[in-house]
């Protein structure tokens, strides 16, 4: 469903990615591990088009989006939850899921806000309460919340657990295992390794802007040479 070919990329002149191929299979969760700073965050942004490539070419289910605009990439059917949610402050719960509503096709639609709130039962009582009101739980949970209602083909998320109680980051990985279960196509960073382990059907680490190792949750977990060497403190 995506695939980067040796695409480069970063902020101004610094470049971050270097050559970075991947590619996630339809139906699969592929998460990127990797030590801080080697350019997970930056190939999620790469892939919605917030930067810009310099080099190599991203497609997505066979259409090349690498020179397309963000609301181009999110109109395809690409929906991106960044590791600061950005949750629009000022609007309320249910302002800022019709909003990404409006992102969704005309016909054939899946998620509604009230499918939102079946799925997150926790904002079903902070529908009229400004999205700067809600806990970092809620929040992640409405931009979650959110992207689905665009309907979205393959979701990208960065650092889904970033800053949450345990108990919230267990149910967060039991709504994202559901979406799993039901076919959703995602593309994941995270720092917490169980977490991420238990989701994903393929793992990448990412080191010095490329991928270095690729394989199985299983695999990594016995291969303790590649697990220190790209993922140890």
């Amino acid at each position: 469903m995506l695939e980067l070919k040796n695409i480069e990329s970063g902020y101004g002149e610094t470049r971050v990615i270097h050559g970075l191929d991947l590619t996630v299979e339809a139906g699969s969760v592929h998460a990127l591990l990797g030590r801080n700073g080697v350019g997970k965050s930056t190939t999620l942004k790469t892939i919605i088009g917030q930067l810009s490539l310099t080099a190599g070419q991203i497609r997505f289910d066979g259409t090349d989006t690498s020179d397309l605009n963000p609301y181009d990439i999110a109109r395809l059917g690409v929906a991106y939850v960044p590791e600061t949610r950005d949750i629009f402050g000022a609007l309320s719960v249910r302002e800022n899921l019709e909003l990404a509503g409006r992102l969704a096709p005309a016909e054939g639609a899946s998620w509604d806000v009230d499918r939102v709130l079946d799925f997150f039962p926790n904002l079903a009582d902070r529908m009229s309460n400004g999205g700067h009101e809600l806990s970092g739980g809620e929040q992640q949970m409405l931009a979650i919340g959110r992207a689905l209602m665009m309907e979205p083909r393959i979701l990208l998320l960065d650092e889904p657990t970033e800053g949450l109680a345990p108990i919230i980051i267990q149910q967060i990985f039991t709504k994202l295992n559901q979406l799993k279960t039901e076919g959703m196509t995602i593309l994941l960073v995270e720092q917490n390794f169980n977490f991420a382990a238990g989701l994903a059907d393929m793992i990448s680490l990412v080191g010095r802007g490329q991928i270095v190792w690729q394989g199985t949750a299983d695999a990594l977990k016995t291969d303790t040479e590649a697990h220190e060497k790209w993922l140890g403190v």
